[in-house]
């Protein structure tokens, strides 16, 4: 062979040495980019779950304090509607103890609160509007005294003769008494409505 031919030989081998080197290389180099581009997809997509999470999370009680709030404002809004119609109501008891619907059963509301007490040294106050009707409920049972007491509100107390209030009728107390059960049958009814 000669030195030409072995020359080209040579550089025959080498370039197919080269082509064969850098075929490898490029296949390693396509290898890798593939394998980086599957690691940063496969990060990408932890990050973004991650992320998800937490801003799930973040709306999450974003969003349980907006319900919270609305729930508070909400309840407020009815407390203050309660409060209101109890106020009104209120309002209301001058006039209804005059009506003739609650001085009709007056004499018998007396009767009542009298079981509970000695009427011996018993007395009924009550308003001057309401005077004559317990005096006229009570003209069978001379032993209990009527007396008037200008602050007393609407209604009537009984009082034992040591001085003490045994039983209370008064309207106002009975609007106090039933103030919860009000409550709770308002906000019932505006849950039906909403």
């Amino acid at each position: 062979m000669a030195a030409s031919d072995l020359d080209t030989e040579l550089r025959r081998s080498a370039e197919g040495t080269a082509k064969s080197i850098l075929g490898e290389a490029r296949a390693g180099a396509e290898r890798l980019a593939s394998e980086a581009d599957r690691l940063i997809g496969d990060r990408r997509s932890e990050v973004l779950k991650d992320k998800e999470a937490e801003y799930g999370a973040e709306a999450r009680v974003a969003i349980a304090a907006e319900r919270h709030a609305a729930m508070r404002a909400v309840l407020l809004a009815r407390t203050r509607l309660v409060a209101r119609v109890l106020e009104r109501a209120r309002a209301l008891l001058p006039d209804a103890a005059q009506a003739e619907a609650y001085v009709s059963t007056l004499s018998n509301e007396v009767t009542e609160a009298l079981q509970f007490v000695d009427s011996e040294g018993a007395v009924v106050r009550c308003s001057t509007g309401l005077e004559r009707a317990i005096r006229e409920g009570l003209r069978d049972r001379p032993e209990v005294k009527v007396e008037i007491e200008a602050g007393i509100g609407t209604g009537f107390v009984v009082v034992a003769g040591d001085g003490l209030v045994l039983v209370d009728g008064r309207l106002e107390t009975r609007i106090d008494r039933l103030a919860s059960v009000l409550a709770i049958e308002i906000h019932t009814r505006l849950e039906e409505e909403s």
